[in-house]
């Protein structure tokens, strides 16, 4: 089965399932519990759990672990990450089921990230293989039907296709519209597709990970939602959040029931978590600081609030000076350029010579 074949893209029944169909997280084996006799459930949503990309440590970010007792006494129905779970996936799950997984108590989810796809054994090892009822996930091979959405929440997979939305991923939103009538719809990602070919909002991510030629979002995913939209307050979360970024958590109500959404850490200051409540007729967002900061409501972090924020950073740290200049010097793509320009330079001295 190639890797064009394997879609994460059905969550459909984890918040409504019954028991003999209950969503079972594939990292943490716990069974995603239904909303309360109110209608009420709670989603914990947060991404780039390796932190920062310097990270070697095979280990989750700091933040996220020091704060384990706080997400556990939270009381969620689910914890969806924005991808990034993994720097190594391969490497690195034996050290996060050690200190993260097994000590978390509640289902875990994960939309694959750029580093999450270390190889192909390692994006199989995480997706159970076939789809079940009892799998958060589904691995479809050519020819083989969507099950039915039967709630509010789908994980896609945006590295595949170079971030377009395609094949069985594009049916799964485009012919399941009868199972979105629901209130709230989340959708996950890692890539904020939605904000490449969009002028509001592309020159605010410079650093994330994008398509090279381009996506089909505003084409022919964009249309889908506003259909959605037309029953159901759409929600599209995503965590590529460069590590320049001035917050945790980027909010903005971009039409009528679509909000576009970024949330994702980098072992920072700034990191945050976004908590959900949902009702039957209602999201409530709240934001959780992993470091005790002072955080204000999640629609305050909105493009114009990013955009006031640029070039405010915490300027240039001049203790740090050898630290970053050993970090430079070690790294093998510094010694790969230095060998590269001493080339060029002997092939001009000589080319200069003739």
């Amino acid at each position: 089965m190639s890797v064009r074949n394997l879609v994460i893209c059905s969550v459909a029944s984890l918040l409504q399932s019954t028991a003999a169909f209950a969503q079972r997280s594939p990292f943490n084996g716990l069974e995603v519990l239904p909303a309360d006799s109110t209608g009420h459930y709670r989603i914990i949503i947060g991404g780039h759990f390796h932190g920062e990309s310097t990270n070697r440590s095979g280990y989750p970010a700091a933040t996220l672990l020091a704060s384990l007792d706080t997400i556990n006494s939270l009381g969620a129905n689910l914890f969806l990450s924005t991808g990034d779970l993994f720097m190594d996936a391969q490497k690195d799950h034996a050290r996060y089921e050690r200190a993260f997984f097994s000590k978390l108590k509640v289902p875990f989810f994960n939309a694959p990230g750029n580093h999450d796809l270390g190889g192909v054994d390692s994006l199989y090892q995480f997706f159970p293989i076939p789809y079940t009822k009892t799998s958060a996930y589904q691995v479809l091979s050519n020819g083989s039907r969507i099950p039915p959405i039967e709630g509010g929440v789908a994980i896609l997979h945006t590295e595949e296709d170079d971030g377009s939305i395609r094949d069985v991923q594009l049916e799964l939103l485009k012919n399941n519209g009868e199972y979105w009538n629901l209130g709230s719809v989340f959708i996950i990602s890692h890539r904020p597709i939605w904000a490449e070919d969009d002028a509001q909002y592309s020159d605010l991510f410079k650093d994330n990970t994008r398509s090279l030629t381009g996506t089909n979002f505003q084409k022919e995913v964009y249309p889908i939602l506003q259909e959605i939209a037309k029953h159901a307050h759409v929600y599209w979360i995503s965590g590529s959040l460069g590590g320049e970024a001035p917050s945790s958590i980027f909010f903005q109500e971009h039409a009528p029931n679509i909000t576009y959404i970024q949330c994702a850490i980098r072992d920072e200051p700034r990191d945050a978590l976004l908590i959900a409540d949902v009702y039957p007729d209602s999201v409530h967002w709240s934001a959780l600081s992993l470091t005790g900061q002072q955080l204000q409501a999640p629609q305050t972090y909105d493009a114009a609030w990013w955009r006031a924020q640029t070039g405010r950073g915490e300027g240039f740290k001049w203790r740090l000076l050898p630290l970053y200049t050993k970090q430079i010097v070690t790294h093998r793509a510094f010694w790969w350029g230095a060998a590269f320009a001493l080339l060029l330079v002997s092939v001009v001295r000589r080319y200069l010579r003739r």
